[in-house]
């Protein structure tokens, strides 16, 4: 598989943007309109988020554009080579993660899967400071090695949990040297309890509550849109006012309930842009 991924970069990254623009469009009709692959999921997750609010036909749209938005971000990480992720991203509130920075504690970053979030991944690394992540498997050995190696190069590091603890003691030390740690929020999370995200209740993971509380540090939402293929803006959302009690248990259930209102926020700019595949109310 690692081999394959490396030859076919090299394949994609001999066409224009032109061309696999068109290519993306194609796949996206054939994936999207006649073989509906996930078609249910996603108009399901956009019923639930929006209700009566938007008209069936506006639903079946935005899932063909977050089709399109998937397959051209894979696109953009195939053709890298020739169309660097980093090239044409423009960042708006940068002054809200240069002044986090400027505390020395290190920052968090909210984030979610919006656009080309590997492009956004690169921007901030390479850009304001080191950044890192927890590490999962990406299916087979090959295809993780493959991707390792592919975000190792530009700069992203990765925090491995082979040990109970290992995430936290890795996040623990990023910070102290003033690194991002990225915390990609979207997902559901076995045994975690239901909260409020647009219109029903989602499992969702506290961890970054429960991390913030021992190890604090500036939380700063972020999210990345595209604007063309290849073509991307990087919205940086102000530091968040985190307040503290002696109720811990329900400091974290308020504070993640708080993240999901943000992220909700956020995805409601650009809902056409976000990977509404996940079964986050399943």
């Amino acid at each position: 598989m690692y081999m394959f991924m490396k030859a076919l970069c090299r394949f994609t990254s001999r066409f224009s943007a032109d061309a696999l623009m068109r290519f993306g469009n194609a796949l996206t009709f054939l994936l999207f309109d006649i073989l509906r692959f996930r078609r249910g999921l996603l108009l399901k997750n956009l019923d639930i988020a929006f209700g009566s609010t938007r008209t069936h036909g506006d639903k079946v749209h935005l899932a063909r554009e977050s089709v399109r938005s998937f397959i051209w971000t894979i696109l953009e990480l195939l053709a890298a080579e020739r169309y660097p992720l980093t090239a044409q991203i423009r960042a708006e509130g940068e002054e809200h993660i240069l002044r986090a920075l400027e505390e020395k504690k290190g920052l968090y970053l909210l984030c979610m899967h919006m656009g080309n979030w590997e492009a956004m991944a690169a921007k901030i690394t390479q850009t304001y400071a080191p950044s890192c992540a927890v590490m999962k498997k990406v299916g087979s050995a090959g295809m993780t090695r493959f991707v390792e190696e592919y975000r190792a190069n530009y700069g992203l590091k990765w925090i491995k949990r082979e040990g109970k603890g290992d995430g936290f003691k890795g996040i623990r030390e990023a910070l102290s040297k003033g690194q991002i740690y990225g915390f990609i929020y979207d997902q559901a999370r076995p045994g975690e309890p239901r909260l409020p995200f647009f219109s029903q209740a989602a499992k969702t993971n506290t961890s970054l509550a429960a991390i913030w509380r021992r190890v604090r540090a500036p939380i700063v939402p972020c999210y990345l849109y595209r604007t063309g293929f290849a073509q991307h803006v990087l919205v940086i959302k102000p530091a968040l006012d985190m307040t503290v009690t002696k109720d811990i248990s329900g400091d974290i259930i308020r504070q993640s309930t708080e993240f999901n209102q943000i992220l909700e926020a956020c995805i409601r700019e650009r809902p056409e842009q976000y990977f509404w595949f996940h079964n986050r109310w399943k």
